[in-house]
């Protein structure tokens, strides 16, 4: 029998999943795969067409075979995980999945205020060299990309109305977590033993990585370095033997995120653009507020 997971992240995206996978991975008691966002559950219909789309296509899962696959060696772990910040955007099918594949598992989804979400995705991909537009141009090519059918993600606007989508969740399964992303910020390793707790896993535990950032966004300052560190060349995989025998992989990954983070820069949103973003997700935002009773007065400044 293929154990599969006993809990989920589902998102948001941008609102420190990744972080979260990699504290919660280093857990002895917790199984996590290698690939982070397994894509499943949402069941997304692929074939993508925005620029660098491919990638998603590539990796979505479509069959509970191929899943299963991913959870043939658990190592006996005590708890199970997938985090995929999709299955919180395409909440319908997602839910309608996990429920008839995993049955009531724990759900576990962190928020970030949607303004700075939605502009941090953009980074994102302006980091990845996908986004060619301005901010503001990009929010108004939305629906055009969403008649193209462009990868979700692409959806910057769309992505951060969270009420309906949590909602949902609530409704359906019976233990459900949420969280802040600026509790993250402001103290990660109090927020990640809430979260083993609430996993029922050793809460005394502390990850040698609590308070490292991970898939930071911004713009490149130096777009050779980037370019070189995140994209396959011939002098790093001459060099990579070398280096493998003197630095642990982990002692690599956090090098390299270093370098890649203070090699970014990040411009600040347009205060129209701001104020744009604001009316359209106060309504959301409380609403939430009330949902799920966490004062969110800050985002609506």
């Amino acid at each position: 029998m293929v154990k599969l997971p006993n809990f989920l992240i589902v998102g948001a995206a941008k609102a420190g999943t990744t972080s979260l996978y990699f504290y919660l991975k280093e857990h002895p008691e917790i199984f996590l795969h290698e690939r982070k966002e397994l894509r499943f559950f949402s069941q997304m219909r692929g074939n993508f067409k925005g620029p660098g789309d491919e990638d998603v296509n590539r990796t979505i899962t479509k069959t509970i075979e191929e899943y299963k696959k991913f959870f043939l060696s658990t190592k006996n772990k005590k708890t199970i995980g997938d985090v995929s910040p999709d299955y919180l955007y395409y909440f319908k099918n997602s839910i309608k999945n996990i429920k008839r594949f995993l049955g009531d598992p724990k759900i576990l989804i962190i928020l970030r205020n949607p303004i700075d979400r939605a502009f941090s995705h953009y980074l994102h991909f302006v980091r990845d060299g996908r986004e060619t537009l301005s901010f503001e141009g990009a929010l108004k090519e939305e629906g055009k990309r969403r008649a193209l059918n462009w990868e979700w993600a692409w959806y910057y606007k769309d992505v951060g109305f969270y009420y309906n989508q949590v909602k949902a969740y609530l409704e359906n399964f019976s233990k459900v977590k949420v969280y802040l992303y600026d509790d993250l910020k402001k103290d990660p390793l109090s927020l990640v033993q809430d979260i083993y707790r609430f996993l029922e896993v050793d809460d005394s535990f502390i990850p040698k990585s609590v308070g490292e950032k991970f898939n930071v966004s911004g713009i490149p300052k130096n777009k050779f370095l980037h370019e070189f560190l995140t994209t396959p060349n011939i002098i790093k995989s001459t060099m990579k033997p070398l280096v493998k025998l003197i630095l642990p992989k982990r002692t690599r990954q956090r090098f390299i995120n270093k370098v890649l983070q203070r090699n970014f820069k990040k411009p600040q949103i347009d205060p129209s653009t701001k104020q744009y973003l604001l009316n359209l997700y106060k309504e959301d935002i409380v609403e939430l507020q009330n949902l799920i009773g966490r004062n969110l007065s800050s985002w609506l400044t």
